[in-house]
């Protein structure tokens, strides 16, 4: 039986850059993350713009970005496909600096088919809620759904509703536009 060594965050930080290289560190196990599908890339793309039009219109709630690295603890890295830093927590972030330590308020993964084993997509997310995520959104191209986590409730959401959150007043996306082609 193989074992794998596992690595502190410090020891993940002080890696050697590479161009392209994408990596994260799960409870000391350094993951290989899988270049994105264009598909992914359009939903990734088709959120921020949702989220960037929301906070420019409710200016003062927070930003959006994507593929960030976060520190959640000394083993724990990860980066979130798109992800939410809420206006309170803004001014506590050194933008120039990664990774940003603790947890992004609203984390997104796009899980696309070729993504990794699904004990690894579940282990991150319950890191995320564990070290203060107070969301974790699950996207699935594949089925075209998505399902939102909060604490320990996880809602499947079905056709004809839409992704709304208290932590955004006045946010409402229709699943359905994170799948449409930008053509």
């Amino acid at each position: 039986m193989a074992t794998t060594a596992l690595m502190s965050g410090l020891e993940f930080d002080a890696l050697p850059y590479e161009e392209g290289r994408r990596w994260e560190l799960l409870e000391g196990e350094l993951i290989p993350t899988a270049s994105p599908t264009l598909e992914h890339q359009t939903v990734v793309q088709n959120l921020e713009v949702a989220l960037v039009a929301h906070f420019k219109a409710h200016r003062g709630q927070g930003r959006v970005w994507s593929d960030a690295e976060f520190a959640l603890d000394r083993d724990y890295r990860v980066r979130p496909d798109v992800f939410v830093l809420l206006e309170d927590r803004l001014s506590s972030v050194d933008r120039h600096k990664i990774p940003i330590p603790g947890a992004p308020d609203i984390a997104v993964e796009v899980i696309s088919p070729s993504e990794r084993a699904a004990a690894d997509t579940q282990a991150k997310l319950e890191a995320y809620l564990r070290h203060g995520t107070q969301e974790v959104w699950q996207v699935f191209p594949k089925s075209k759904s998505v399902v939102i986590h909060r604490g320990a409730a996880s809602t499947l959401l079905a056709t004809g509703e839409h992704i709304t959150t208290p932590l955004l007043n006045g946010f409402s996306l229709d699943p359905a536009t994170l799948f449409q082609n930008n053509e």
